[in-house]
This record gives structure tokens, C-alpha cells and sequence, in this order.
């Protein structure tokens, strides 16, 4: 028997477009189960505490990835890795990004109504198994640094949609193939950064590293459990759902080769063919970063205060969706 439980972020986007979203969601919700609208990291742990103690199975998320992230970081937490409920996304972020990689399209107040159909049908939904990355103490599904974190930086300063975020590449991929001449924007996104990478258990590094240069900076650093990074179709072409391994890239192009690389991944090509990017499946990894301590997981801007970044794979979770679930 499923017992539901939906946890509301009140500074998601679609609620601040419309303050009322959680009292429509909580007259749709209606006997099935309880709304919480969570305003702080301990209220979340609180309220996933007590869903933990009320056996709460089916867990309903309202708000964007960092939302998401945070709420499964508390889920785990009250729970344990044995006893996790299922997840059902309701987006309300500006990307939402891990819902494009399970191809849930509709918004949230459509998507719970549509499963407590299913539920009241007592039909089975669609599931997925996704493993989690344990980035520094937090879950997520993307990390990344260097110029994401840049990017990140920039985008936020007016942060707008996917379309917005699309608009700010497109300005500085322009710029690029200018040599920086239109705006100057694009050598301040694109400055590498030093950093030593290490990864369990294959190295990221070809078996005959002794006789190659290991390269000491990097233009990006990414990492993933899912295939798709915002705006992109596939990106991460080795990513198995549930298998309990990430993918890492580390890009240490600079330049027109960054460039082409940009476009190629846009146009959903693959970037593997370049001969300083490398990639890895893993299961433990540790980045040392000898300059920025920033870095995004999910979307969200996090520091390292010792320059340490230690990621291993966290708990999977089990998705459900109404919809057909995106391959």
C-alpha cells in the first residue's frame, strides 16, 4: 500500500509565479496523503524524519534539482540506505533537469493528479533505478566545476529558464569564435583551472599514463549518474542506470578545440574523439583543487573549504512517474 507524502520548496519557481500552487496541490492531494511545505534544511530534516516514522513510501518532490537534491541528502538521513521510499518528481524548478532525463513533461499539479489515479486504480506506475553521487556529504545526480561554475555564477546573476541559460552559451560561444571581441566574456568563462584527479577503481587515465603527459589544468571537470546535462540529449554515453557507477569527464581542451567541443556536445555529437578529454566509469573519486574551491552539484553553487572534493556513489533511489519513463 502506498502511502504519499509531498514535500514543497515555497521559493521553487512555480510557486513564486503563483503563491497559491500548494493550495491547489494540497486540494488535489486531498485524503491521500500529507503536503509539507519545508522553509529551512532542518524543517526538511524534520519533516523527513517524521515521513520516516509514519512509514511514508511514495515521497513527492515539488521544486527544482537543487530542491531535489537536498530533500533525498534528508531522505536518506531519516531513513537509511535499506528502507528509502520512492521518489515521484512534481518539477518546479528553472532547468529541471532530472526530470527531462526520465521525459516527465507536465507540471506538477497535472503529474500528482495523474498518479493518484494510477494509485487509486491500484495500477502499477513506471519506475527507474538511478544511483546518486555522494559529493562532500550531499547526494546529487551532475557535478561539475571549472567553467560550469563560472557559468553557474553568471547565469544566476539574472536567472531566468532554460531558454535564458540557452541565450548566455549561445552569447559566449559567439564571442569565442570572435577571440573575446564582441563582449570579453568569454576568456573570463573559459579560464582553467590546476587541479590532480583521481579515480576508483580504473584511473581516468590511460593504463600507460607513465608514458603520457597527465594534464594538470582543466577546462571542466563533470561527473554524473544520469545521461543528459541541461540543454544537451545524451551527453554521458556510458552512464547505466542503477549500476552503481558514475561517469567522469575531465576536459582539458582550451580554446577553438573547446569550442568545437561546445558545439558538438549541443548538437548532441559526442566529445570523446578529442584527444584531451577522458572519461571513466567509477565508483570513488577525489579532486584536489589548487585554485577555485567552487563547484555545482545539481545546479547548486557549494564550497570546499579545504580544496578537497571526495565523491563516491550514494544510495539508488526508485523513481516513479505516471508517464513512460525516458531510455
Amino acid at each position: 500500500m502506498l502511502r504519499v507524502g509531498i514535500i514543497s520548496n515555497p521559493f521553487a519557481k512555480i510557486i513564486k509565479i503563483n503563491p497559491e500552487y500548494n493550495t491547489r496541490l494540497w486540494y488535489a492531494l486531498a485524503n491521500y496523503g500529507q503536503l509539507e511545505i519545508t522553509h529551512s534544511i532542518e524543517q526538511l530534516e524534520q519533516v523527513c524524519q517524521e515521513f520516516s516514522a509514519r512509514k511514508i513510501n511514495l515521497v513527492g518532490i515539488v521544486g527544482g534539482d537543487g530542491s531535489i537534491s537536498l530533500t533525498l541528502s534528508a531522505l536518506y538521513k531519516a531513513y537509511g540506505s535499506q528502507n528509502l521510499p520512492k521518489i515521484l518528481l512534481l518539477k518546479g524548478g528553472t532547468i529541471n533537469f532530472l526530470a527531462k532525463n526520465l521525459g516527465i513533461k507536465t507540471e506538477a499539479q497535472v503529474c500528482l493528479e495523474d498518479t493518484l489515479q494510477i494509485i487509486n486504480k491500484k495500477q502499477t506506475m513506471n519506475e527507474a533505478i538511478l544511483s546518486t553521487l555522494h559529493v562532500n556529504g550531499r547526494l546529487g545526480f551532475i557535478f561539475a566545476n571549472g567553467i560550469a561554475t563560472t557559468f553557474l555564477q553568471e547565469f544566476y546573476k539574472d536567472k531566468t529558464n532554460s531558454a535564458g541559460a540557452a541565450l548566455k552559451i549561445a552569447s559566449y560561444l559567439a564571442d569565442g569564435f570572435f577571440k573575446g571581441k564582441i563582449n570579453g566574456e568569454f576568456p573570463k568563462l573559459v579560464k582553467q583551472q590546476k587541479m590532480d584527479i583521481t579515480t576508483h577503481p580504473s584511473s581516468i587515465w590511460e593504463s600507460n599514463a607513465k608514458t603520457q603527459r597527465i594534464p594538470e589544468e582543466f577546462s571542466l571537470v563533470l561527473a554524473s549518474t544520469v545521461p543528459r546535462l541541461p540543454l544537451t540529449s545524451c551527453f554521458f554515453k556510458k552512464i547505466e542506470r542503477g549500476d552503481k557507477f558514475g561517469e567522469m569527464i575531465a576536459i582539458s581542451e582550451k580554446g577553438s578545440k573547446l569550442m568545437r567541443g561546445a558545439v558538438q556536445s549541443l548538437l548532441g555529437g559526442s566529445i570523446y574523439g578529442f584527444s584531451e578529454v577522458k572519461s571513466v566509469k567509477f565508483q570513488k573519486a577525489t579532486l584536489i583543487c589548487k585554485d577555485t574551491p567552487l563547484y555545482s552539484l545539481d545546479g547548486d553553487l557549494l564550497e570546499t573549504k579545504d580544496g578537497k572534493i571526495h565523491i563516491e556513489m550514494g544510495p539508488n533511489f526508485v523513481f516513479c512517474s505516471p508517464y513512460d519513463i525516458a531510455k
